[in-house]
C-alpha cells in the first residue's frame, strides 16, 4: 500500500473496512514529469475503488481485493492518447492550435492564453487585437505585462493565466483560499430518508447519474461511475462546441442526450430527469447552471437524496472562484509549469494529470456521499477543482527530470487496451485500469456521438 494512498485516505477520513483491501503498487516515473503522476493517479483510483468495494460489501456482504499500480495510473492520465479508430489516431481539430500555449510577456514573464472554444478564441483575438497566426499572437502578448494581461483577460470573462511559481501561488489570495479547504468538499445540503444499497448484479447497478459536464475532468468522473454499472446520461446543450478526441474518450458507458435549458419544454424535461436521478454533475461556469434553476439547493428540492457535484478550475472560494479555466491554466497558475521547466522556460505536463485525477477524486466524493446517504440519508454537495488537485500533486514531492523520458513497454499498454465495434467504427481505447477480485469493471455501452440518445431514462427493470 503506497504512502500517497495511505496519506490520502487518512486525510479524507475514509474508515471503511475496504480501505485495507486495496493494494496500490509501483513507483514513478512512468512519464516525463517531475511530479508523481502515476502514483497520485493510482492513489486516487485506489481510494475510489475502496468506495466501490464498500458499496459491493454492503450489497452482498462480500469483500474483495483490489489492485492498481502506478503505471496504470499514469496511463489513465492520458487515456485520450491511447485510442484509435480503425487503427488510426483520432486527431484533434488543430494540433498546433496557437491560442493554447505559452508566450513570453514584456516584463520577462510568461502567459498562457486558452482559446480552445470559438467564443474564447474570438474574445482573446479581439482583446489582443491580433490574428490567429502564432507570430501575431506572440507579438501582441509581448506588448503586455503578464499581470496586466491576466487582469484584462479575467475582466472580459476569458481564459488565461500568467505563469507563477508554487511559492507565488501559495502567497496569492486564491492559493491561500484553496489551501484552507479539503481536497474534496462534501457538504450535506438537505434531509431525506436513508437509501441503503440492495443486492444487485454490479456495484453501481440502479444508480442514475446526470452528467452535465465537459472536457475532461467531469466526464471522466461520470465515465468512472459507468464502468461500475451506473446508468449515466451525458447531457449537452445543442450547438455547444465539442472536442472530438476527448468526447469519445470520456463517453464510454453513457447515453448522450441534448437539452436546451433556455427552452421551457427542455427545462421541464430536465426536471423529470432530476427526479429520477441519484447524481447530478455539472462543470459550467460558477452560477451558470443555477441561473437556469438547477443549482444545488433547487436540485435537492426536486430530488431529496441527490448527490450534486460541482467541478471547476480555481475552486469555490477566493477572488478567482468565478473565473473559467482548464487543465493547463491550473498548471500555469499553481507552479507546475515552473517546476517542470523553469521560471525562464516553463513547461506543460506531457499528460493531463489535473483533469483526470480530479475526475477520479470527484467520483470518490460522489461515492462517499452515496455511502453517507445509505447510512443517514440526506442530499449532498460535492466540490472539487483542478487547482486544488494541482496543489495536492505538488505536495507529494518532486522527482528529478528524466532524460530521456522513460519508455512504457508497448505490451504493458496493450494489456489495458480493448477494441470493439462502436458508432465510430472499430474503436481501440484504454479500458478500466483497476483490478477487482470479484467484480468486473467494464462499460456496457460504447461511447456514442453527442446527442445520439433521447433525453429520457431507460427502463432499469
Amino acid at each position: 500500500m503506497s504512502a500517497i494512498y495511505r496519506s490520502l485516505v487518512k486525510t479524507l477520513g475514509l474508515h471503511w473496512p475496504t480501505v485495507d483491501d486495496v493494494a496500490v503498487t509501483g513507483e514513478d516515473p512512468w512519464v516525463d514529469s517531475v511530479f508523481r503522476v502515476g502514483e497520485c493517479a493510482a492513489a486516487a483510483l485506489g481510494a475510489q475503488a475502496a468506495a466501490v468495494a464498500e458499496i459491493w460489501r454492503q450489497r452482498t456482504g462480500q469483500r474483495q481485493g483490489v489492485r492498481v499500480d502506478a503505471l496504470a495510473g499514469a496511463l489513465a492520465t492520458f487515456s485520450v492518447g491511447y485510442q484509435s479508430q480503425h487503427g488510426y489516431p483520432i486527431p484533434q481539430n488543430e494540433p498546433s492550435y496557437p491560442l493554447v500555449t505559452l508566450y513570453p510577456t514584456r516584463d520577462g514573464r510568461w502567459f498562457f492564453p486558452h482559446g480552445a472554444f470559438p467564443a474564447l478564441r474570438n474574445g482573446l483575438l479581439k482583446l489582443l487585437d491580433c490574428t490567429m497566426e502564432p507570430e501575431s499572437i506572440a507579438a501582441a502578448i509581448k506588448g503586455w505585462d503578464a499581470q496586466a494581461l491576466e487582469d484584462a483577460v479575467a475582466a472580459e470573462g476569458l481564459c488565461g493565466a500568467m505563469v507563477r511559481s508554487h511559492a507565488e501561488w501559495l502567497a496569492h489570495p486564491q492559493g491561500k483560499a484553496l489551501a484552507d479547504i479539503p481536497l474534496i468538499e462534501i457538504v450535506k445540503i438537505g434531509e431525506s430518508a436513508p437509501e441503503p444499497f440492495r443486492p444487485a448484479p454490479r456495484p453501481l447497478s440502479g444508480i442514475r447519474a446526470l452528467d452535465l459536464t465537459h472536457v475532461i475532468a467531469g466526464p471522466t468522473c461520470a465515465k468512472t461511475l459507468a464502468e461500475q454499472g451506473a446508468t449515466v446520461m451525458h447531457v449537452t446543450f445543442p450547438g455547444h462546441p465539442g472536442l472530438p478526441p476527448f468526447d469519445v474518450d470520456t463517453g464510454h458507458g453513457k447515453l448522450a442526450a441534448l437539452c436546451d435549458l433556455t427552452r421551457p419544454q427542455d427545462a421541464a424535461r430536465m426536471h423529470d430527469l432530476v427526479k429520477g436521478a441519484d447524481i447530478f454533475a455539472q462543470s459550467y461556469r460558477p452560477g451558470g447552471i443555477a441561473r437556469r434553476g438547477f443549482g444545488p439547493e433547487e436540485v435537492a428540492a426536486l430530488r431529496p437524496g441527490i448527490v450534486y457535484l460541482s467541478l471547476n478550475c480555481y475552486g469555490w472560494s477566493g477572488p478567482w472562484r468565478d473565473r473559467p479555466g482548464w487543465e493547463q491554466l491550473a498548471q500555469v497558475a499553481t507552479g507546475m509549469t515552473v517546476a517542470q521547466g523553469s521560471a525562464s522556460q516553463p513547461a506543460i505536463q506531457p499528460t493531463y494529470p489535473n483533469d483526470y485525477v480530479t475526475g477520479f477524486l470527484a467520483a470518490l466524493g460522489i461515492l462517499t456521499a452515496l455511502l453517507r446517504r445509505a447510512e443517514e440519508g440526506g442530499s449532498y454537495h460535492v466540490r472539487v477543482s483542478l487547482c486544488r488537485t494541482a496543489m495536492w500533486l505538488q505536495e507529494q514531492g518532486i522527482l528529478p527530470h528524466q532524460v530521456p523520458p522513460p519508455v512504457i513497454p508497448p505490451e504493458s499498454i496493450a494489456s489495458y487496451l480493448h477494441t470493439r465495434p462502436s458508432p465510430f467504427g472499430s474503436l481501440t481505447y484504454l479500458g478500466p485500469v483497476v483490478d477487482y477480485e470479484h467484480t468486473q469493471s467494464y462499460w456496457e455501452r460504447m461511447t456514442e456521438p453527442l446527442g445520439a440518445s433521447p433525453a429520457m431514462w431507460p427502463d432499469l427493470g
